[in-house]
This record gives C-alpha cells, structure tokens and sequence, in this order.
C-alpha cells in the first residue's frame, strides 16, 4: 500500500543506473496542524487511556523522494569493504598506518542534505536524509528553521510542546540535492519545483500571508538574538566564577577578584533584564516585564494560528526591540571589551587558565 506512488511514474531502469535520482514533488497542502491530544508529541494519547485508537498520519507538508544507487560510506567503511573478502579468505589486511587512521576518526559523517528555497532563490530550509543505497523519503514541515540557541545533547530536556519555527506562506518553492563528505557540500545538480497550496480560503479579515511571515521572522530574529544573549550571559557567568576561584589560587591582586565579582553581578542583571527571575515569578512579583515576555507576547498565537499580527502583536515588539537596542549595547561592552581587558590582566597576572580566555600567553 503506497500513500504517494508518484516516483513510480518517471521512473526506468536506465534511471536508477545514474548517481543520483530526485524525483518529482507533488504539491504539498498548506495548513496549520492541530496539536496531539494534551501534549505536543506525535502518537501521544494524552489522558484519553490505551483504549484509544491512534494512527500515525503522513508526514505533514512537502515530501521528497531520492534515490541512491550506492551507499555513501566514509573512509573507515571503505577500507573495511576492502578488508572483508581478504579476512574470509583467511589472508591478513594491510595496516592502515596513523595518518589513515587519524583522517577516518576525524571525518565527518556523510549526509544527503536537501535544500529548500523560496521563489526569489532565498534558502528557507536544509533537511538532511538516509546516506544508504536505495529510495529515501524525507519531509518538510514548510516552517523555517527555529532559532533556539545551540545545546550540547547531554543539556537538551525534553519538552511538552515541540518548538517550531515560523511557518512558511503558501506558493513556489524548490529543492535541490546535496550530498555531503567530510564536510563539503557537493551539488548534485538535481533540482524540483513544487507549489504549497492552502486547503482553504481564510474565513477571518486581517493581514496577508507575507506580512504575516515578514512580522513573524522578524519576531523569531529578535527571539534569536535576546535568547542567544542569555546563553552569552550564562557562558559569561561561568567563566567568571572560574576566574574567582582561580584568583585565590594564584598571586595575583584582589583587585582582578573584585573586578570579576562586578561584572558578574551586571550580566546577572542584563540577564533579569532579558529573561526575568523565575524566583520573584513564584513569589508573584510584578516588577518590570523581561523582554522575552515582550517577544512571546508580540509571537502568541502564530504557532497555533496563520493570522495577525494584530495591533497587541506590533506594540509588544516595538518594545521589546526598543529595550533590547539598550541591553545589547551594554552586554557587547561587558563581553567584547571589559572581559577582553579581564583576560589580559588575569594572563600579565600569571593566573591559571578558565574557560573563555582562549590560548595562554607565557610571561
């Protein structure tokens, strides 16, 4: 039972003998997807019990189709490709030596990496797909990429609602085939136009979908620089208390400590300033909205909805960019400058390397 049998009708024999093959995209329907029952993971029951029946649906949005006639294997799976026929017959394998052995654990993984683009040409999205001989699908949700800070694997907690990025307007896009090796991206040359249609005609009086997208990107533009301005703070703060620490374990002057103390005090502010005090929130304080708030406030609803901005949305993102223009300039002083000269004291001091302060410099 096949969903979408389209790759069966331009497909031939001759076809699948070349390097690569991208099929044809049909168009794909243009929604906003419900939310799963209570939660935001996919085949979630919620409190509806395991009496419930649930199914998983297609991959929503756009859908590609790939074919590989070969497997794309890093260089560690070449040479043991090699090494196989001579180990079943009983013959001994060559030593690879160190430099072959070194360049196979430093490269990087092989990835098919299928690039989305707008009708002006515009990258909206990269989705990568399988490396292994045969016909891959892959989808695209038609939501741009989100711009939460990076985290290592070990810090990222898993959340009740799934984090989406702002989701694309209806009309013509193309994707294009890539195949990556060792960290170069090589084009395919393998490209197809496709068309996101919406289900419906809008029911409710507002903006256009454009401007819906322009308001939103730019919201998710602030989101990106204020949330990655926590995450600098809280780099920040770590690399001070280290400095502290280090300080009462070297000979240098306690000016350097108390200079590290006050600069960890402001960013702890700029950081109040940003993101709020979760402490003062369960007391109910009600001082200063942070400027998160303000960016949620300007983004509510266009998760859920492809409506507004309304004139609430607008307002909190003036405000919010207003603020942020005088929080940043400060922060970039703090970071770039005063803890750059931080750094070059502590070094002329002789104290003991902490994390931020790059190579060590020998007195």
């Amino acid at each position: 039972m096949l969903d979408d049998y389209t790759p069966l009708r331009d497909v031939t024999a001759g076809m699948l003998e070349n390097d690569s093959v991208l099929f044809p995209v049909r168009d794909a329907r243009w929604y906003v997807q419900r939310r799963s029952l209570g939660c935001g993971s996919a085949g979630c029951k919620s409190s509806q019990g395991e009496a419930y029946y649930l199914a998983p649906n297609p991959p929503f949005g756009a859908t590609f189709t790939y074919y590989l006639p070969e497997q794309i294997r890093t260089r560690q799976e070449q040479r043991r490709e090699k090494e196989k026929p001579l180990e079943e017959a009983g013959e001994d394998t060559p030593y690879p030596g160190w430099d072959a052995l070194e360049a196979e654990a430093l490269e990087d993984a092989p990835a098919i990496v299928l690039t989305v683009s707008d009708a002006d040409g515009s990258i909206v999205r990269h989705i990568e797909g399988p490396v292994t001989a045969g016909f891959h699908r892959v989808a695209w949700d038609l939501r741009y990429p989100m711009v939460d800070p990076w985290l290592p694997e070990e810090k990222r907690q898993p959340q009740r609602w799934e984090p989406l990025g702002v989701l694309a307007e209806p009309g013509t896009y193309t994707v294009s085939l890539g195949r990556r090796v060792d960290g170069k991206l090589q084009d395919l040359n393998q490209s197809q136009t496709f068309d996101v249609i919406s289900i419906r005609e809008p029911t409710l009086a507002g903006t256009s979908q454009d401007v819906r997208v322009a308001f939103n990107r730019r919201a998710d533009e602030l989101r990106r620089a204020v949330k990655g301005s926590v995450s600098a703070i809280d780099e920040l703060l770590i690399a001070l208390n280290a400095i502290k620490e280090a300080t009462l374990n070297s000979t240098a002057h306690a000016s350097l400590y108390e200079e590290a103390n006050s600069m960890a005090q402001r960013a702890q502010k700029f950081r109040i300033h940003l993101a709020g005090n979760l402490a003062q929130e369960i007391l109910g304080y009600t001082g200063p909205v942070p400027i998160s708030k303000r960016i949620s406030a300007a983004n509510s609803g266009s998760r859920s909805t492809a409506y507004g901005p309304t004139a609430l949305h607008k307002r909190s993102l003036e405000i919010a960019d207003e603020e942020f223009a005088e929080v940043g300039q400060q922060l970039d002083r703090l970071i770039d400058s005063e803890f750059r000269d931080l750094r070059q004291k502590l070094d002329a001091a002789g104290v003991p390397w902490t994390p931020g302060r790059g190579v060590p410099v020998a007195n």
